[in-house]
């Protein structure tokens, strides 16, 4: 017996031997599948069933149909034509996510280095406003010459550690994102790349971070993460 993952990261099943070939026949499976055989721990390709080989072999694996809602018995009902989409192509959707999680990558690793210079630099930063010629009052000069002489405080230092957090989080995210590992984690990366908390450069984040949610939730995309 053997459980099914289908394209909208349901699982199905316990089907039999019978079922998951008649599925291959139907278009429903393709040797991307992910299958899970009972007693066993862990989603593998259909492809390293060596049961299903000669039915692999005879049914070319382009497009499938998500598994659908199950039917009676546990077995699922056929899907409309509606509900048509293409089962996950690892090697597709690696290629597909590549850039824009290369992107997040690099503007998390600088998000980080922002956030621990910019601490390094307050006072300097502190020192430019007051001496830029900027047309302060005096209640506000007053307030950045005591930011400044009372130095780097608790609140300045947990600010940065935030920073730094939440770069490392967006940085593992897109890691996983390449590995096609984790959608959800992949997927809240590219959130924070749009909003201002994420990165020091949140206007260049935000294109960036719209394409890898597009790019995410693609049915195929969507389909081929483990």
């Amino acid at each position: 017996m053997f459980r099914v993952k289908g394209a909208d990261q349901k699982e199905y099943g316990p089907v039999g031997e019978d079922i998951l070939r008649q599925w291959i026949q139907e278009g429903r499976m393709n040797r991307f599948s992910l299958v899970q055989k009972e007693g066993e721990s862990g989603w593998k390709p259909l492809e390293q069933f060596p049961e299903f080989s000669e039915a692999l072999a005879a049914v070319p694996a382009a497009v499938a149909t998500p598994m659908a809602t199950p039917g009676i018995g546990g077995v699922p009902v056929q899907p409309s034509r509606s509900e048509a989409v293409a089962v996950g192509d690892p090697v597709r959707a690696a290629a597909m996510v590549k850039t824009p999680a290369l992107l997040i990558l690099i503007m998390a690793v600088i998000g980080m280095i922002l956030a621990v210079a910019m601490l390094g630099a307050r006072g300097a930063m502190l020192d430019w406003v007051l001496n830029a010629g900027f047309p302060l009052d005096g209640n506000a000069r007053s307030q950045i010459e005591q930011a400044r002489n009372a130095g780097i405080g608790i609140m300045d230092i947990l600010q940065a550690l935030l920073g730094v957090a939440i770069n490392v989080l967006v940085a593992f995210g897109a890691i996983k994102m390449q590995r096609l590992e984790s959608w959800g984690l992949a997927l809240t990366a590219s959130i924070l790349t749009v909003l201002p908390c994420a990165g020091c450069c949140c206007l260049i984040g935000i294109p960036i971070g719209i394409w890898a949610l597009v790019v995410l939730n693609k049915p195929e995309v969507k389909a081929a993460f483990r």
